[in-house]
């Protein structure tokens, strides 16, 4: 009517250093894809940021320069 559950034997060593292997690779593979996630979010930031920093200074070209103005200068 019952029937008892059986205990799994202990896994021997080459299953240990298989799953351990896998575990090895499931990690590295994790971080593979967290510095890739990483790095192209640094560069989609690193584009918008060169975007707006040459709308700055094409805006700071067409600005009247009155420090220059004041001194004399011409720039």
């Amino acid at each position: 009517m019952f029937d008892y559950i059986t205990p799994r034997s202990l896994a021997t060593p080459k299953e240990v250093i298989e799953y351990l292997e896998l575990h090895q690779a499931a990690q590295e593979f994790r971080l593979e894809l967290e510095h890739r996630d990483n790095l192209e979010a640094y560069c989609q930031w690193y584009h918008q940021t060169a975007i707006k920093n040459q709308r700055d200074l094409e805006q700071m070209r067409t600005e009247l320069n009155v420090l220059a103005w004041l001194g004399g200068r011409t720039v």
